[in-house]
Order: C-alpha cells, then structure tokens, then sequence
C-alpha cells in the first residue's frame, strides 16, 4: 500500500475537490452536526442511565479518542516525513482522517452498551430458529448464511458503516458522503459476518465490519483505495491501528477516573495493580508511579486523591502515545504490506499499562450497579426488538388502527424511508430487520427506557 493512493481523496457521491486536505477537514463538520453524533451524548460508556454529569458517555469517550488520535497523528505525519515515507504535502491529511474517523468510532452501538448487542444476537438466533425452515422464510425467501449471521452475530462496528454510509439521509442513499479515507478507518474488521468472528486468525477477524447489505460499497472503498496485501486479501486501512490505539488510551485510563469518581476504585487499589505489572527500573515508568504520592495541590483542597488520578492520567496517556507511535514505526513495512497482524499497544513498551487497567476494568463491570442497570436494559432491548420485530413482519403494519400499524408508525420516518426508497436487497424481511436494528441502535438509553415504559404501559 502507498500513501499516495491510500490519501487520495473519493466520494460516493461525486464531487469537485480542489483541495484534498481541505475536504478532509469537512467529515469532522458533517459529523459534528449530525443527528447521529449528538445522540451519544445520551449513551452508555460503562454506567447506563447515569445521573452524575462527571462520568463520561459515549459522546465524551468519541471527542477525547479524537482529540488523542489526533496528537498520534500529528507525530505520525511528522515521522513519516523525515524517512521520506509521506511527501510533505500530505501533512495533515492523517490527522484530520483520525480527528474525523475516532468521532464515529462508537456511533453504531446500540443502547446500553456491548451488551446491546448480546441481546439482538441472542434474540436473533431464536427467531431465527422459530421462524424459518432450512433457512426459508416465511414470506418464501431463502436466506444466505451472511444473511442470517448479520443478525445473529449482529456487529455494531458493521451498523456505524451501515449508518454513515446511508442512513444519515442528505439527499441520496450515499448519507452523509465522508470520505472513503474516513469510512475505511471506522472498519476495524475487513470481514463480512460470515468470514469474522473467528478465535483462531489474527485480529482483524476478531469481530466484522460490514453487513451484506453494504458488501458493494464496502469493496468500492477498498478496491479504491488499494487496501489489500500482495495476495490480493483485503487488509486493514493503516490508519485502522492507530484509532484503534487511541480508543485503547482513551478508555483504558479514562474509565478508570469515573470510577475513581463514584467511589468504586481507591488509591491503594490502582497503586497495586500498576506496581504488579510496571518495570520500577525504567525512569519513566518510576516516575509515573510517584505521581500517585506526589499531589502539588493546596493542602485545603478537599478531594486530593482526585487530582493526583488525573495527573498520573496524563502521564500514562502521554507515555502511552509515545510509545505507540513508535510501535507503529517499528512495524511501518509490515503494516503497509498488510502483514501485521498485532495491536499496537499490546506491541508497545505500554502494554503493561493495558494489563494494569483491565483489572481494574473488571472490578467496574462487576459491580453491582452496572450489573443491575445491565439486566434492566436486557429487558429493554428485548421487548423492543419483538415488539418491533413482529410489527414490520406483519401483514397488519398497513392497516389503520392496528397495533402493528401505530407500532411501525413509532418508528424513524427516515429509516421507514429510507427502506422503502432504497432497498437494501430483494429480500423483503432482511430489509424488514434491519429497519428494526437500525431504530433501536438509533435510540439513546433513555429514549429506549421511555419508549420500553410506553409499550408497557408503565410510564404514558
């Protein structure tokens, strides 16, 4: 891969570009004042439905991987440059595809969190197993695997492709026409559902980036743009590893600090795990030890132990960006042939601060608040799906006074749109579903706890 190809500017929909780096910078505004991007403000990073404006949501978590992408970036470009890597024209052009691309990162998730999409996973498969029969349904329509997998394995990784590409409607099916260079940063997994989800590749087969229903654009991107390795396999965009890098430094610590906040995590706890994983013998690494003792505060100030977490964040984060975009260097041939099959971090002289930190991840997750939360928005979600579900699917959608009809009438006028103006395939209930999946990772947490209260008659 060159980055003269990998740079070179291209839409869905065609346009005029007299200024490459200036259309970049254009994504992060069509993004910013989208309707998607501002309903994050209301969804869950580790705490659903939280009240106390401190802990951070998936809108806050998206600007800080931005703003730390974007430092990477910058001293990426300015690397790049002085090994005769990337022309000197190029500079700002990585940047602003990272600024762009971290912002929608997380924007396909569906209501409170990764476990979201359990719920449609499991709910999915015994749908599936009830309704069809050698993988017919009941309208007649023989599925394809992929089909099938696009639910059961549903992916909101695949869903932010999905939204970006279309279902942020402008004027045509092409959304809201970012950049291929941004859309192919947000796919993490080059893989359709039936080719991801395995345990035993490398990592970008971890999970899948794209649903059936986006295949042709998804290989427009990519053929475009040259992402492919010299067998002619579909690889990670470069790009791919340094956001992924910066969503790792953002929510590895991050998280960290609102538990601090809530009171779950003390001093002494995160004292330990960072001794158990860090070398003492590195300067650095020392240093950012004693700055849990050291607190340069005023001896009045009432919450101390807060201001020390937030100054030894800053120097993991800065030790763990630095040590990143040199892992990048290190691997720069391999990344570009498509060879590398790592992560980052974990490659970096930082992993230790990872480790550290997902100890600490799993005393938050496990706590019972979360836990609680957690199995409300299981309930949630999975009244949702059926209701919703058997609503599209039935013959009674289209007759007044139904309850199918008021139920399908409740959903997004734009998805409904969207749907009937532009089709995904020939494949009447996969088009139906997808309408499902797209409302509900559409909604915030507490429009879905409103509308889960309407449906049941608990709160009208």
């Amino acid at each position: 891969m060159k980055w003269d190809r990998l740079l070179n500017v291209e839409y869905f929909r065609e346009k005029n570009i007299e200024n490459q780096l200036d259309e970049l910078k254009k994504d992060s505004s069509k993004i910013i004042f989208s309707s998607a991007f501002r309903r994050l403000q209301n969804k869950t990073q580790i705490y659903p439905l939280e009240s106390n404006d401190f802990v951070r949501t998936r809108l806050t978590h998206s600007i800080e991987v931005s703003t730390i992408a974007q430092i990477i970036g910058n001293k990426i470009e300015k690397r790049l440059i002085e090994i005769d890597e990337l022309p000197k024209e190029k500079k700002g052009m990585i940047e602003n595809i990272l600024k762009a691309a971290s912002l929608v990162h997380d924007i396909g998730n569906p209501p409170f969190g990764h476990y979201g999409e359990f719920i449609i996973h499991d709910f999915y498969t015994k749908y599936f197993a009830e309704k069809f029969k050698n993988n017919i349904d009941f309208y007649g329509y023989p599925w394809s695997l992929e089909e099938i997998y696009d639910f059961e394995k549903f992916e909101g990784n695949a869903q932010a492709f999905r939204l970006l590409k279309k279902l942020q409607y402008l004027r045509d099916e092409n959304g809201l026409n970012l950049s291929f260079q941004t859309l192919a940063t947000i796919i993490k997994y080059p893989r359709s559902s039936t080719e991801g989800c395995k345990k035993n590749k490398d990592t970008s087969y971890k999970k899948f980036g794209y649903f059936s229903s986006e295949k042709k654009s998804f290989e427009k991107i990519f053929d475009t743009l040259g992402i492919k390795n010299k067998d002619g396999e579909m690889v990670r965009y470069p790009l791919v590893y340094l956001l992924e890098a910066a969503d790792d430094i953002a929510y590895t610590i991050a998280d960290i600090e609102d538990g601090c906040k809530k009171g779950v995590l003390g001093l002494d706890i995160i004292k330990n795990k960072l001794i158990k994983y860090c070398d003492l013998k590195d300067q650095k690494e020392r240093e950012i030890l004693e700055s849990l003792d050291v607190i340069e505060v005023d001896l009045d100030y009432p919450k101390p132990f807060e201001i020390a977490i937030q100054v030894t964040r800053k120097k993991l984060q800065d030790f763990m960006m630095d040590s990143v975009v040199d892992t990048f260097i290190d691997y720069y041939d391999g990344i570009m042939k498509g060879d590398y099959k790592g992560e980052l971090l974990k490659d970096s002289k930082a992993s230790w601060v990872e480790y550290a930190f997902r100890e600490l991840l799993e005393i938050l997750i496990n706590e019972k608040e979360v836990i609680k939360l957690e199995v409300a928005g299981d309930r949630i979600i999975r009244v949702l799906l059926k209701e919703f579900t058997d609503a599209v699917a039935s013959p009674n959608r289209d007759i007044m006074g139904t309850k199918e009809q008021k139920l399908f009438r409740l959903m997004s006028s734009n998805y409904r749109f969207l749907m009937k103006k532009y089709p995904d395939t020939k494949n009447k209930l996969y088009n139906e579903l997808h309408l499902v999946t797209d409302f509900i990772c559409g909604m915030t947490d507490s429009y879905a706890l409103d509308l889960y209260q309407a449906i049941m008659a608990i709160k009208y």
